[in-house]
């Protein structure tokens, strides 16, 4: 008899262990996933991107359409942008994308590495986007052929200076006086990147001014973007967290309930000696619950790798050649899952606190073993 409930003590506990494992598994990867969508806009559009608005032009125009564009209502700042696209050689590895010529020293698109450093724009050669690099196995300082699709369309040996981070597509970034030397052009601009000063009043009259300019293709405004991204991803992704930490909860909650409810049945006598000893029902459920967090503080840290394995499976499953998650782990992941599975435990003993309460226990005492 002894040996049957010490087994059945093991058991509750290794079952209540795997509980609060998968619960914290469960809070980490959800804690990690939303770190990750506010850190994908931070980097495209706190250190990358930088720009308020962006002007796309139909055909190529000269530098003149900067100046014309720097004299624009609300405009602080302009910039030219040049976009080739081109297909990339490397050997027998070959694909396709476009270079984003930039001025040396451009502050409203700047190329960042892992770290979200600002990396050089080489004033005669690439930084390439880590993921095309790999794609064409390339390495800092190789050489690569790139065939343009517009211009003299001239196949060009390349050298790749600099390897550039990000997480949206496979950018390569050049000089801009460069990349229209590579097409047979002395300056060419694909568009103008412009920081506003914020007015309404000067926004409205931008609004009205670019409506006049027929050789406008495209505008884009970065508010616009981040509302969007916002809508379409960031609403939906907090909807499936908000369901994971609900998961979460009746993971905790169920675990320890059925644990601690099945113990005290279990120790009806034991816990009748207790009051007839003088302990009151609050402190037998602190003994219990004592127990419970015991196991449940314990299961929460053995499943934090759980979830950190967990979140570097679903950003794999995510990842392609157009759009990547980072992982990105904070200290407050860690924190925060152990108070919610503190909070959940505390919740749940309240449902055992109350049949301690209300349990007969003189009649417990009597019953026979």
């Amino acid at each position: 008899m002894v040996l049957r409930n010490t087994l059945r003590n093991r058991l509750r506990t290794i079952a209540g262990l795997f509980a609060a494992a998968m619960g914290a598994a469960v809070l980490v990867n959800a804690w990690m996933m939303a770190d990750a969508m506010r850190y994908f806009l931070d980097f495209q559009f706190r250190y990358l991107l930088r720009s308020d608005m962006d002007l796309t032009f139909k055909d190529e125009r000269s530098d003149d359409a900067l100046l014309e564009a720097a004299r624009l209502p609300g405009v602080d700042r302009a910039e030219p942008f040049l976009a080739v696209a081109c297909t990339f050689r490397n050997g027998p590895y070959a694909k396709k994308s476009s270079i984003t010529g930039l001025e040396r020293g451009a502050q409203l698109t700047v190329p960042r590495d892992r770290e979200a450093r600002a990396i050089r724009i080489p004033a005669a050669g690439l930084a390439m986007s880590r993921t095309l690099a790999e794609i064409l196995h390339l390495k800092r300082g190789d050489t690569v052929t790139i065939e343009p699709v517009k211009g003299l369309r001239r196949a060009r040996d390349v050298p790749v200076l600099e390897i550039a981070d990000g997480y949206f597509g496979m950018t390569v970034y050049g000089d801009i006086r460069y990349l229209s030397q590579l097409i047979g052009e002395e300056l060419a601009l694909s568009g103008v990147q412009l920081a506003l000063d914020g007015e309404q009043s000067h926004l409205a009259a931008l609004y009205r001014e670019l409506k006049r300019l027929p050789a406008l293709e495209g505008v884009a405004a970065r508010a616009d973007v981040i509302a969007g991204i916002e809508e379409t991803v960031l609403k939906h992704q907090w909807v499936v967290i908000d369901v994971m930490i609900v998961f979460a909860g009746i993971v905790f909650f169920g675990s320890i309930v059925n644990a601690s409810l099945v113990s005290l049945a279990e120790r009806q006598r034991e816990v009748a000696t207790l009051r007839v000893l003088g302990y009151g029902p609050w402190q037998v459920g602190s003994l219990l619950l004592r127990e419970s967090m015991i196991v449940t503080m314990l299961g929460s840290v053995l499943g934090m790798p759980m979830g950190y394995l967990l979140t570097a499976t679903t950003v794999w499953s995510y990842n392609s050649e157009m759009f990547r998650v980072p992982i990105v782990t904070r200290p407050g992941t860690w924190g925060w899952t152990l108070v919610l599975a503190v909070a959940f435990g505390l919740v749940a003993h309240l449902f055992v606190q109350r049949s301690i309460h209300r349990m007969a226990w003189p009649d417990a005492l009597k019953a026979q073993e």
